[in-house]
């Protein structure tokens, strides 16, 4: 009785690690298609300057893909923002 009782535990633990095995795959392939859909959708990286009202720098953020600053731009008076700089990002094929 005890031994099948053991079979039955060790199975049941190969069956929750194909799951798990099965899970984390499902989860790098959604992060991988995430990542190459913004790249696509999202080509210009951005400088963007976060200014005071007293013209005070409050942040500046390098490489920002253009939907992070839309969500910059709709969050601006939640933090006090009243201007903002938006540059062209350059960066190197070296990722320099």
């Amino acid at each position: 009785m005890l031994g099948r009782l053991k079979v039955m535990g060790q199975a049941g633990k190969a069956v929750s690690y194909l799951f798990l095995a099965l899970n984390q795959g499902a989860r790098f392939t959604s992060n991988v298609a995430r990542n190459v859909g913004n790249g696509i959708r999202n080509k210009g990286l951005f400088n963007v300057t976060l200014i005071a009202q007293d013209g005070i720098v409050l942040k500046e953020l390098c490489n920002q893909t253009s939907s992070q600053i839309s969500d910059i731009l709709e969050q601006m008076e939640n933090f006090g923002i009243t201007g903002i700089t938006i540059e062209k990002a350059k960066v190197s094929k070296n990722g320099d």
